[in-house]
């Protein structure tokens, strides 16, 4: 799964009326959230992001490798 191109738009003007305070609350929360996540990833280095690829990719083998055992087994 490739996150990197992951972005979040936020659309500058006024709320909408019918918008409650917790929806209001809600919504800058998760601006927030993404922009601290987009943050913290900016932060890694070249070889960190590329060994941080490197083990999701090998997380991802051994998950399709449980799988298979698993259906295998059960069809023995």
């Amino acid at each position: 799964m490739n996150t990197a191109l992951t972005t979040a738009g936020v659309v500058a003007g006024r709320p909408n009326r019918d918008a409650t305070l917790i929806e209001r609350m809600a919504r800058r929360a998760g601006v927030a959230l993404v922009a601290w996540s987009r943050g913290a990833e900016q932060r890694h280095t070249r070889e960190q992001l590329a060994e941080l690829h490197e083990r999701r990719r090998v997380a991802e083998r051994l998950r399709e490798e449980r799988f298979r055992d698993v259906a295998l087994s059960r069809l023995m």
